[in-house]
């Protein structure tokens, strides 16, 4: 069996299918944006800063409500829905500095400083995927205040949902307070990643563009929050016996790499559809499309670095 006709086969057929043509689009231009790599760089920026980060936040509930240990205890277990089993870290393994000293300096800075680099990856790859030229991308420093405005606006987020999941926890388990919660956090976390798709860009594209993309991170994001974390969690206790505090380290990098690639993904998506990047060929050659030259094109226009560079794309007919 000829193997290559099998592959021009399958081409014909899926290009012929809108649903199918567009997955295939989305995740072609995800590795064509080398999607994988910056999620990872993310969830490195990402895991750098989170235990400074939760090491701050104990401080500062310990200093702001040294009397209301309840209170600490929410807070604590609503931190373990969003990341599985850090919750029952927080209470047993980190600790307060007892104090707003020194150490609780060198911790904000080094959360300032995985966060900034989390940001700046963030920048870089939204830039990417919407193939702004690199001489039209920010520069020092509305590089850095952009940065901070992604920071400024995650912590936000972060901080609005978990007073959701607080305030929503003290009402009871009803039904309608879990359709509550997650209403409030699909509008928090829309309204994030919207921000954030866009100030990445500068604002050189309009929030429609990115909403889809923003609404479908959203949507994700809930649906881990509650299903994911109950896997992750599930398979952690049974590599605790073989791993022990690696199965938990292992189990969080693996969460927010998967945070970080649904996020990534639902962002490409409004990409492929703005610039009608599909369908697209899987064998190359005569089968390929209109939407692959666009994409190539695009490819090599992101590439400037100076304003009066011209950059042309010409391709030949094959077969």
């Amino acid at each position: 069996m000829d193997i290559s006709k099998s592959v021009r086969k399958i081409d014909r057929w899926q290009q012929k299918h809108r649903a199918v043509s567009f997955v295939y689009a989305l995740f072609k231009k995800y590795g064509d944006d080398s999607g994988g790599y910056q999620a990872a760089l993310l969830t490195y920026y990402a895991f750098l800063s989170i235990f400074p980060l939760m090491l701050v936040l104990v401080t500062v509930l310990q200093i702001w409500f040294r009397g209301d240990t309840v209170f600490q205890h929410q807070v604590s277990a609503n931190i373990g829905h969003f990341f599985p089993l850090l919750g029952d870290q927080l209470q047993h393994n980190i600790h307060g500095l007892g104090g707003a000293g020194f150490g609780l300096v060198v911790g904000i800075v080094v959360t300032i400083y995985g966060s900034r680099g989390a940001a700046d990856a963030f920048r870089y790859t939204i830039d990417n995927m919407w193939q702004i030229p690199k001489n039209k991308r920010a520069g020092f420093p509305k590089n850095l205040l952009h940065s901070f405005a992604i920071m400024c606006a995650a912590l936000g987020g972060f901080a609005a949902t978990l007073a959701v999941s607080i305030f929503t926890t003290d009402l009871g388990h009803a039904t309608w307070v879990k359709v509550l919660a997650n209403v409030g956090g699909f509008c928090i976390l829309t309204a994030v990643f919207g921000y954030a798709f866009r100030i990445a860009t500068l604002g050189r594209l309009r929030l429609r563009y990115m909403l889809l993309g923003a609404m479908i991170a959203a949507v994700l994001i809930q649906l881990l929050l509650s299903f994911g974390g109950i896997v992750v969690a599930h398979e952690l206790h049974k590599l605790d016996s073989s791993y022990g505090t690696f199965a938990f380290v292992l189990g969080l990098l693996f969460w927010i790499y998967l945070i970080s690639q649904v996020v990534l993904l639902a962002a490409e998506v409004d990409t492929v559809r703005h610039f009608r990047l599909w369908p697209r060929s899987i064998s190359g050659g005569p089968l390929q499309t209109d939407a692959d030259r666009t994409a190539y094109d695009l490819y090599a226009q992101t590439d400037k670095y100076v304003p009066n560079e011209t950059i042309k794309t010409k391709f030949r007919r094959v077969g």
